[in-house]
């Protein structure tokens, strides 16, 4: 499962195998869509963005996910030029 603490408030954010997301705050618990949306439990706010970010759409495994990992166009022109 996925797993991150939110930064402010504390809660842990955990990605279920159905998708939902458990929210676990001071002992209460929570779950929600992967846009935010309670669906039930104690806890009843959870923020959208870091749902969306752990159990929305991922990107594939073969895609480069890291900017970094991403091709710059310096070097693309760099490449192309050498080719000529």
């Amino acid at each position: 499962m996925r797993r991150r603490k939110h930064p402010l408030s504390g809660a842990v954010y955990d990605v279920r195998e159905d998708g939902l997301v458990e929210v676990h705050l001071d002992g209460k618990v929570g779950l929600f869509t992967h846009e935010g949306d309670h669906v039930s439990g104690e806890v009843h706010h959870a923020d959208p963005h870091l749902c969306l970010w752990l159990a929305g759409p991922q990107v594939p495994a073969h895609v480069a996910r890291n900017p970094k990992d991403l091709p710059s166009i310096a070097r693309q022109k760099a490449s192309s030029g050498a080719a000529r």
